[in-house]
């Protein structure tokens, strides 16, 4: 048998294609198969009368994420003749983040809580790896993402004929609207990227979504991700544009973009400031109750400004928590800041905020290559960096549940770091 048969052959084309499909299969099983079987076993709750009710690690969690991470281990391995490399710095900053995050259970509240959680997104990332390391093409592994969401969506505009509508607006197939909102929203960042693609089989999927997307995200009353599903893409079309007009590095014009909007948001503006933001978006000042939350953030944060809390060991721990012992049962309830990069200070102090920062530079770096190799991949990786970075400034969501942003952000991170044949995923 000929080396090409052995090496280039139908099993190595089929292990190829295989982990191009690992992403997707993350995607799958957080916005269909896990809610489908799972979620309707969980009411909705609004924080008046408790905390958003969130799924604890299931039997199909426990089996599924350890499965697909040895599935990722298998094919690295049975590929090994072919698979690039990481890049030493890039890898070891996400050695030195998730280390660290790791290392804050010698001093949390509960450190069971930190390993068991940051668990799950170290096996996360390591189902993804075997994409960006054997995928010829980063359109391989997006295009089967791409049908998820569109499956997603399809299944949720049914889902209308059978699920009622709750108090604090419509969940579709999830356990709460902000859940079918955030999903939407990606979905429709999924699909305006299908516009850019040659194919029309997935030009027209991608512009027949548009429509339902929208309706789901007005039924569910998610004004956050209805207003971001708006304002990102234009942002950045912007950002690619002048990327490649002008050649001004993404993450330089991240920072340039950054400090102006920090400076008006701030108060640097006299006679306007977030609350004014926030009562012409919602009509209330306080940001729906979030400003109360990051005031008492902000108070525990200076307790261990470098440090933190320990990962994920702060909110949702039950009396060992200091929100438990808040009169204000807003905050005593509470299952985060509402504010992911409040929380990331809180729980990993300015050594995790810096990392974290630091990885998301890095991720920018290689979106800022992407755009001159593939402008529309390039598009779709810049609207999520952006729906991510402006997400996290009114949810929480860096590293907080499983969601599909959080597959996105390990994608991006695997991404970031991994060479393959001497060259970027593209």
């Amino acid at each position: 048998m000929s080396d090409a048969v052995v090496h280039g052959g139908i099993g190595q084309g089929y292990r190829r294609r295989l982990a191009a499909l690992l992403p997707a299969m993350d995607l799958a099983y957080l916005m269909l198969v896990w809610p489908l079987i799972y979620a309707r076993g969980y009411v909705p709750a609004d924080l008046s009368s408790g905390p958003v009710a969130e799924a604890q690690p299931a039997l199909l969690n426990r089996l599924f994420f350890p499965g697909l991470a040895a599935l990722a281990v298998i094919l690295l391995i049975a590929e090994r003749h072919r698979i690039g490399r990481l890049r030493l710095l890039g890898s070891c900053l996400l050695v030195a983040f998730f280390g660290y995050l790791a290392l804050t259970s010698a001093w949390a509240l509960v450190p069971a809580t930190v390993l068991t959680r940051l668990s799950l997104y170290v096996l996360l990332l390591i189902s993804l790896i075997p994409a960006v390391l054997l995928a010829d093409r980063l359109d391989d592994i997006l295009r089967p993402m791409f049908w998820v969401t569109v499956t997603a969506v399809a299944v949720n505009v049914a889902s209308v004929a059978v699920v009622h509508t709750t108090s604090i607006g419509f969940p579709g197939i999830y356990t709460h609207k902000n859940t079918l909102g955030a999903n939407a929203t990606i979905a429709g960042l999924f699909a305006i990227f299908a516009l850019t693609r040659a194919d029309h089989r997935i030009r027209v999927a991608g512009f027949l979504c548009l429509p339902a997307i929208l309706g789901l995200l007005l039924i569910s009353e998610s004004k956050t991700s209805l207003g971001l599903l708006l304002l990102v893409p234009p942002a950045a079309l912007f950002a690619v544009a002048t990327r490649r007009r002008l050649r001004i590095a993404l993450p330089i014009l991240m920072v340039v973009l950054t400090i102006p909007a920090a400076f008006f948001v701030s108060g640097g503006v006299p006679g306007f400031d977030y609350r004014d933001i926030s009562r012409v978006v919602s009509g209330d000042p306080s940001f729906t109750g979030r400003t109360d939350l990051w005031k008492f953030s902000a108070s525990q944060i200076a307790e261990r400004p470098m440090t933190g809390w320990g990962f994920q060991s702060f909110w949702g721990i039950g009396p060992a928590s200091p929100a438990t012992k808040m009169t204000d049962t807003f905050i005593a309830r509470a299952p985060h800041s509402h504010n992911g990069y409040i929380d990331m200070a809180l729980e990993g102090g300015l050594i995790a905020v810096s990392l974290f920062l630091s990885i998301i530079m890095m991720v920018a770096w290689w979106i800022d290559r992407l755009v001159d190799r593939d402008v529309g991949a390039g598009f779709l990786m810049t609207s999520c960096l952006l729906y991510m970075l402006w997400q996290n400034l009114f949810e929480t969501d860096w590293l907080h549940g499983t969601t599909t942003s959080n597959v996105l952000l390990m994608l991006m991170m695997a991404s970031a770091v991994a060479l393959r044949n001497g060259r970027s995923l593209t």
